[in-house]
């Protein structure tokens, strides 16, 4: 039987469309016997903490709110914050979550560090790494390595900043555990990146690779995640849902559009790239929760900018694929 799958996107306020119900294409693995359970997790990217003067207030607001919603675990996919004694306080709000969190490296991260020093303070066991919750499968994959001269080199200590295309790739050595991870699994997987599987300006660089082994398994895996791009959007390819999460915090803008009307003097006297920063009023954040009989709905949640716009600041518009904005949507993937 062809596998279906599709995705309906929701608009704010929307009552939640009514769907078809959609056979699941394979029997999803339970090796205990026991009764397959729904599963919530709280996503949340590119806070940025060592650019933003709020991101502790921003990184408390979705911790309280996951709390709140006792979800089964949280993730954070990136340019969280570096190894610096100073972030302690941010990183103890993190701790706040007595469940289950997990971590993706971001390019950001190895600012001033390297990855094994990220490891440590973020005590995660690996930069990419796999786990099972409530029989569902999840993999965290690590592309922040240059490619020069035919070898991988790990990002470290702002390394790479270079020829951009020298960087964002995925090495042999994890492409290969991919292959055995995903061939090892017969649960349904969602794949979290810092950086996109799919994006043709900003993603990973050899990410046809990806793509080609993910694409054998496409029956199984209900989506991929990534943040970096700062946009929201979704992206369906070859049977596989591209899933964009948004900045917990700003918009990036070229020195041209800098603007030094949002806060305080003393704020951008502190925060260096403040002035480039078009910022959300609210901090973005999403809700995942997947039914084992063959569903995934996301909520995100929605701002407004910190005035003025990065329009009101004359930046244009980007096209289909780039567009920012100040919000993150709701889907309902079918799997």
């Amino acid at each position: 039987m062809d596998r279906r799958k599709f995705i309906n996107r929701l608009s704010a306020g929307a009552a939640t469309a009514i769907l078809p119900t959609t056979m699941l294409s394979f029997k999803p693995f339970n090796p205990r016997g026991q009764q397959p359970q729904s599963l919530t997790f709280g996503i949340i990217a590119d806070v940025h903490k060592d650019l933003m003067p709020d991101a502790d207030d921003r990184l408390q607001v979705f911790i309280t709110e996951a709390i709140s919603r006792n979800v089964d675990y949280i993730i954070q996919l990136g340019d969280f914050c570096m190894a610096d004694s100073k972030n302690s306080n941010f990183m103890s709000i993190w701790e706040t979550f007595k469940g289950p969190k997990y971590h993706v490296l971001g390019n950001h991260d190895m600012d001033k560090n390297s990855k094994t020093e990220m490891l440590q303070f973020w005590d995660m066991p690996k930069t990419f790494y796999s786990y099972d919750f409530n029989n569902f499968h999840f993999v965290v994959l690590d592309a922040n390595f240059l490619y020069r001269d035919g070898k991988f080199i790990d990002y470290e200590k702002s390394n790479f900043y270079v020829d951009s295309n020298l960087r964002t790739f995925i090495d042999n050595e994890q492409i290969a555990w991919l292959k055995e991870d995903l061939n090892g699994t017969k649960l349904p997987t969602v794949i979290f990146s810092h950086q996109s599987l799919w994006h043709y300006q900003w993603g990973v660089k050899n990410r046809l690779t990806i793509q080609k082994i993910m694409e054998e398994h496409k029956d199984k895996i209900i989506c991929c995640m990534n943040g970096h791009n700062h946009i929201d959007f979704h992206h369906h390819q070859n049977g596989i849902d591209y899933i964009e999460i948004n900045s917990a915090s700003y918009q990036w803008m070229e020195d041209k559009y800098r603007n030094t009307e949002r806060y305080p003097k003393a704020m951008y006297d502190e925060y260096k790239w403040l002035p480039n920063m078009a910022t959300y009023k609210d901090p973005l954040y999403a809700f995942a929760t997947i039914d084992p009989k063959g569903s995934m709905m996301i909520e995100g949640v929605k701002s407004q900018w910190t005035e003025p716009s990065p329009l009101d600041a004359g930046m244009p518009k980007n096209v289909y694929g780039n567009v920012y904005s100040a919000q993150i949507s709701n889907y309902n993937l079918k799997f």
